[in-house]
Formats: structure tokens, C-alpha cells, sequence
């Protein structure tokens, strides 16, 4: 019996437990290696499993969670402000 490609994708995803990118936040600031090789994944197979555009999925994973780390820890700093904690 034939799955659907989306099908197939959810299994994929579920088997890996790909985070959606709003879950990542690491102490250093900086993403992970496998947070960024669970994103590029998660490009991937949201771009239909394409080949030969890894790089371009990796960069714009990476790119992706440096900016969403920049921007959680912007958020984190106007909130300790905010309660006057220093």
C-alpha cells in the first residue's frame, strides 16, 4: 500500500520529534548543531524533499535559529527590565 508524501513527512516528523522552531533556546544563545540539523530537515521535507539543496536548508536553518535565539533573548532582557531585576 501506497502513503501520501504528507504522510510519509508526519511520520518522519514524529519519528525525529522535530521542534517547531519556537521551542529552541540554548544557554549559550547559539542553536545546536542537531537544532539546526532538525530545522534543515523540517525545510526539507516542507520543500517536498527536494535534492540537492542541503546547504541552502542548513544556512537557512541556522540563519533562522540565530535569529529567533537574538530575538527570545531581546525578549528575556526587556522582561527582567521591565521587573527592575538586573
Amino acid at each position: 500500500m501506497t502513503r501520501s508524501k504528507a504522510t510519509q513527512m508526519s511520520d518522519m516528523q514524529q519519528a525525529h520529534k522535530v521542534p517547531h522552531p519556537g521551542q529552541v533556546a540554548t544557554a549559550t544563545g547559539m542553536p545546536t548543531h542537531e537544532e539546526i540539523s532538525k530545522r534543515a530537515y523540517e525545510i526539507y521535507a516542507g520543500n517536498g524533499c527536494k535534492e540537492g539543496q542541503s546547504k541552502q536548508n542548513w544556512l537557512q536553518a541556522e540563519q533562522e535559529l540565530k535569529n529567533q535565539s537574538e530575538w527570545l533573548q531581546a525578549d528575556e532582557e526587556m522582561e527582567t527590565e521591565g521587573l527592575g531585576v538586573k
